[in-house]
């Protein structure tokens, strides 16, 4: 009866180890993941702050016509609209500009890619504009960067010119790319 009494009291006391490791476990497991969560929402952050640290070097700096030109390789392919307003173009029509990369709303290839229409909201420091995703939801593209570099058209951009960098944002409040303005 003893030794019967002392393989049930071992069963018992082995049973409730077992229970206290997999307790023990479970709550490692939690704070694992707890802290793995917190982890990768602070990496998310970071890189989010990162993203949007590009722009601060474009917003509201004066730029060269070398470093708009540079931008505008820099941004290439991006889901970033890039607007630049020339001196020569703004002659023909206020508030005109050419898109580069991503297309806003209302630019099309066969409108040689100009934005019209281009505001501020009053008291705010960024224009505000759609990028167009047309149809089919996807974004439309303008790589040809032949005309700002074609000296005697209206979208050359001199290389010494001194260009006002600006975010534009769209309704969302998203930054969604630059419109730079030749002072």
């Amino acid at each position: 009866m003893e030794g019967e009494m002392g393989t049930g009291a071992r069963i018992a006391i082995a049973l409730i180890v077992l229970g206290v490791l997999i307790s023990v476990v479970f709550t490692i497991l939690g704070f694992t993941r707890n802290t793995t969560n917190q982890g990768i929402t602070t990496v998310q952050n970071s890189l989010e702050s990162m993203q949007l640290a590009v722009y601060d070097d474009y917003d509201q700096q004066m730029l060269s016509g070398t470093q708009v030109l540079s931008a505008l390789k820099l941004f290439e392919g991006q889901p970033n609209g890039l607007v630049v307003k020339t001196k020569a173009l703004m002659e023909n029509g206020a508030n005109v500009g050419y898109n580069y990369g991503a297309l806003f709303d209302g630019v099309t290839e066969s409108g040689n890619y100009k934005l019209s229409g281009l505001d501020k909201n009053d008291g705010e420091s960024w224009y505000v504009k759609n990028l167009d995703t047309g149809n089919s939801g996807t974004m439309t593209y303008n790589m040809n960067y032949l005309k700002a570099k074609k000296s005697g058209t209206d979208a050359f951009i001199r290389p010494t010119a001194k260009f006002l960098a600006e975010i534009i944002k769209d309704t969302t409040g998203t930054i969604v790319g630059i419109c730079f303005t030749q002072q």
